[in-house]
């Protein structure tokens, strides 16, 4: 049982621990998905730099996501398996934690399909809202507008470039020249003049524009100068970092030579919020066109995310189902399978309580019945262990037998009384075991018992030889009823042996009393009128005085025999009552043996005796008869017998402190007796001897009994007897 126990704590801590990693791995992954979730989310703002279609990082965390997907799919098939697995198998908990796991379900599926039904509409929609053809072509033509501003900016400047260059004098001619009311007159910005490459140009600036720091419009490139000197016509837009500035240069040509005197720059100042918006509008364009390919991709993500965000929930609700069912099902498998170990008979489990909750208090209530039911089960085996203590030890034989005829209960004392083998009869049909013609009395007491019949059914005596010995048995049957129902019967069973032979003896008793009244009267006379006959005519001579003598003679001698017949009669019918005081056992026997030491020389009288005897309150005359009639009997048995060797007769003294029980022995080496003739020893009238009363062995033993002890006799044909006397002691304070 400890090592099942072992086994069971075991497979619990298993149980346990892999719990716990499935927990772990359930975390770690919901934690790795919201991450790359995020990181897929905050792809947008690094595309600038990681386009998208060359991106193999961003379909790395698309494919990363999927193998998480499909992770999470087999945790949650795996869960769902198992528990169709162990309804399968009709494991204990295994419809609570399907009805739990699918209500929880129930309840979260419908909600949760509807938002993902919604959310992957709206992701559509969006999708191919946001990239249509519509959009797509409105941002080209943004972006087209944008062009066309800045190259009609280039336009107009260099048109007011070649017209200021065809009013510019030469260098000489310069210093009276106002280039201020040309700005002024065309409303730019600024123009500048350049006379050779290497030297200071001529600015002149709107005082209103925003940049009106000389330092900002820098000076041309060496490059650009070179180029314009040469005859050349360009425009060029340069950044200015918060604006865009377009710069249009037209050469100043002398048609006479043929060579260029100067430069003409007219700068066009584009304001910052419209460069900002034109740049804005460029990359977004250009994002477009970069992001567009990757439509699907990215739509198929966002599907991804959905779905892995809907199977988590699923999962979730799974697992918080298998949790619940857990907290529900561990307790109550325990319980389930301790009332099984209870229904087996183990009343020593113990279940542990987890938690406050009403569970928690169920299982202290079974743990309490439990600690009943195992204080009750002591004090039942204790009084069951009582009870067939008493049953085992009383006299009376008792048996239980149920609704079926089969035993369940026998004592020793009905197995002694029924002559049956020490064995276990222990539900066992009764008509095997009484199948004997001496049972079947006791057999129809049990069957009537069993059919409730009036209680004179129920009831037999009879007689049977146990153990070579006549008992006069009786029974009684009781059914026992439950809601008025017969499931079984109990049957007493009783030896009337000794109150039978008491009813014979009182029987006898009364016989012998009238006996001996209807007898004693009639014998003095009959002995008076015969002796005086004799007297009278006790001088009368020849045959006819003998004849006369001799019958008067057998009559006064046959009288007198019946007058001792009667004085037997009289005394076995009515015994003085004993007067018991203190004596001792071993003084009386030693008084008796002398009577018959001379007497009977040809018989060894052995004597031992216990020194140790206390003095007995005993009627003397009573024991002392009681040892006369026993050795007269002992003689008698030893003489009826021809033999070689001498007769002996022992007679020996025991006590037993314990018991406070003195014991008186006499054995002798007479013919024996055989079993019929012990079972009938102490009947009044009986006798092996002709002459003989019966009275006697009768007589002994009632003496016997009036002093509150036994007498028992056992003998062997050719073995002797031994007849052994009882009586109880009670130690005697002698009065100085």
């Amino acid at each position: 049982m400890a090592a099942k126990l072992g086994e069971k704590a075991s497979e619990k801590k298993l149980e346990s621990k892999k719990r716990k990693r499935e927990r772990v791995l359930i975390v770690g992954l919901a934690l790795v998905f919201a991450l790359l979730t995020g990181v897929e989310f905050r792809l947008s703002k690094i595309s600038a730099t990681l386009p998208f279609v060359n991106s193999i990082f961003f379909f790395g965390l698309i494919n990363f996501n999927i193998i998480i997907l499909v992770a999470l799919l087999w945790l949650i098939f795996k869960n769902v398996g198992k528990i169709f697995f162990e309804r399968r198998s009709r494991l204990l908990g295994s419809r609570l934690k399907t009805k739990l796991v699918t209500a929880f379900i129930g309840f979260s599926i419908i909600p949760t399909l509807t938002l993902f039904l919604i959310s992957s509409l709206y992701i559509n929609q969006s999708f191919d809202k946001w990239f249509s053809l519509k959009i797509q072509n409105t941002l080209q033509s943004s972006l087209e507008i944008s062009s066309l501003y800045y190259k009609n900016a280039e336009n107009i400047s260099t048109h007011f470039a070649d017209l200021i260059a065809k009013q510019t004098p030469s260098k000489n001619k310069f210093k009276n020249f106002k280039l201020e009311p040309l700005r002024a007159l065309y409303a730019l910005n600024a123009v500048e003049v350049y006379f050779d490459p290497l030297s200071t140009p001529t600015v002149v600036m709107d005082p209103e524009s925003r940049i009106n720091n000389p330092n900002v419009y820098a000076r041309l490139t060496q490059d650009r100068l070179q180029q314009g000197f040469r005859g050349a016509h360009f425009s060029y837009i340069q950044n200015m970092g918060h604006a865009d500035l377009v710069r249009s240069a037209v050469p100043v040509v002398d048609y006479t030579s043929g060579k260029v005197r100067a430069l003409v720059v007219v700068d066009t100042l584009i304001p910052v919020n419209l460069t900002a918006k034109a740049g804005q509008i460029a990359h977004t364009a250009a994002d477009y066109k970069d992001i567009n390919p990757l439509r699907y991709p990215i739509k198929t993500t966002y599907f991804s995310i959905l779905i892995l965000i809907t199977l988590m929930i699923i999962f979730a609700e799974i697992w918080l189902g298998l949790y619940l069912a857990r907290e529900l099902t561990v307790p109550v498998e325990s319980l389930v399978k301790a009332a099984r170990e209870v229904g087996r008979g183990r009343l020593d489990i113990i279940i542990e309580k987890v938690g406050n909750d009403e569970i928690a208090i169920l299982i202290d209530s079974f743990n309490k019945m439990t600690a009943d039911l195992r204080e009750n089960q002591s004090k039942l085996r204790q009084r069951t262990q009582q009870l067939e203590a008493i049953l085992s030890n009383i006299a009376t034989g008792v048996m239980l037998v149920d609704q079926n005829g089969s035993i369940l209960t026998l004592n020793n004392s009905a197995r002694a009384l029924l002559d049956l083998p020490n064995a276990d009869y222990f539900d066992r049909p009764m008509q095997a075991i009484f199948s004997s013609d001496q049972h079947q009395a006791l057999l129809y007491v049990l069957k009537a018992g069993l059919n409730d019949l009036p209680q004179a059914e129920r009831e037999q005596s009879w007689s049977a030889r146990v153990k070579g010995e006549m008992k006069n048995l009786t029974a009684i049957a009781t059914p026992l009823k439950e809601n008025g129902k017969v499931w079984g019967a109990v049957a007493v069973l009783e030896d009337l042996t000794m109150i039978v032979k008491g009813q014979r003896e009182v029987a006898w008793r009364e016989v012998a009393k009238r006996i001996a009244h209807e007898i004693k009267n009639p014998l003095t006379p009959i002995k008076l009128s015969a002796q005086r006959i004799q007297r009278r005519l006790k001088d009368l001579q020849g045959k006819d005085g003998q004849l006369v003598q001799e019958c008067t003679s057998v009559i006064i001698q046959h009288t007198d025999e019946l007058k001792d017949m009667v004085n037997e009669f009289s005394n076995f019918a009515r015994l003085p009552e004993i007067s018991p005081h203190p004596f001792q056992l071993n003084d009386i026997i030693q008084e008796t043996m002398p009577l018959y030491l001379s007497a009977h020389p040809e018989i060894h009288f052995i004597t031992k005796l216990e020194t140790r005897l206390p003095l007995i309150n005993l009627d003397k005359d009573q024991i002392k008869r009681v040892l006369l009639n026993l050795i007269e009997n002992a003689i008698a048995a030893i003489k009826s017998i021809d033999r070689t060797g001498p007769g002996r007769i022992e007679i020996e003294t025991h006590y037993n402190e314990k018991l406070e029980m003195a014991a008186i022995t006499i054995h002798d080496n007479g013919p024996g007796m055989t079993s019929e003739t012990q079972e009938r020893m102490f009947e009044p009238y009986f006798s092996t001897k002709k002459e003989g009363t019966g009275l006697g062995l009768a007589i002994v033993k009632r003496i016997i009994n009036d002093h509150g002890g036994y007498i028992r006799v056992t003998s062997n044909p050719g073995g002797g007897s031994t007849f052994n006397i009882e009586l109880p002691t009670k130690r005697v304070k002698l009065v100085s």
